[in-house]
């Protein structure tokens, strides 16, 4: 390795079916217990197992495609970024209490560092921050 520090990062392809959700939060899991260090035992693994899972609903539900998950880690930060085939960009739905659903960017609004959207050729990727500090 040449003297260059790596970032680590993992990445797999989840099939459009409501089963992802369930598998690609016990994903989460498995990818930050692989980066090692203080993450494994911080609450922002539930933070982004949430996150995960709002996001690829979003991408099942009204993406096409088989929806990416990519989290990547500095250390200060988690990045999770969930790509799919649509041109449809999440917008915030204003909604009542007694609604379901559509809470979802909200959610990323309280949770998230930051966030956002990728135009992507084809789609998007909505991608948010977790910080080790929040």
């Amino acid at each position: 390795m040449n003297g260059e520090s790596t970032i680590p990062s993992c990445e797999t392809r989840f099939p459009a079916v409501t089963a992802s959700i369930t598998a690609a939060r016990h994903w989460v899991r498995d990818c930050v217990d692989g980066f090692g260090g203080p993450l494994r035992q911080h609450r922002m693994i539930q933070t982004a197992e949430l996150v995960v899972s709002e996001l690829i609903t979003n991408a099942i539900r009204h993406g096409s495609g088989s929806p990416l998950i990519q989290l990547t880690w500095n250390g200060r930060w988690l990045r999770i970024a969930v790509s799919d085939s649509s041109d449809r960009w999440p917008r915030k739905r204003a909604t009542a209490n007694t609604e379901p659903g559509g809470f979802g960017m909200q959610l990323l609004d309280r949770l998230a560092r930051r966030w956002g959207v990728t135009p992507g050729h084809p789609g998007k990727t909505v991608w948010a921050e977790l910080s080790l500090d929040s």
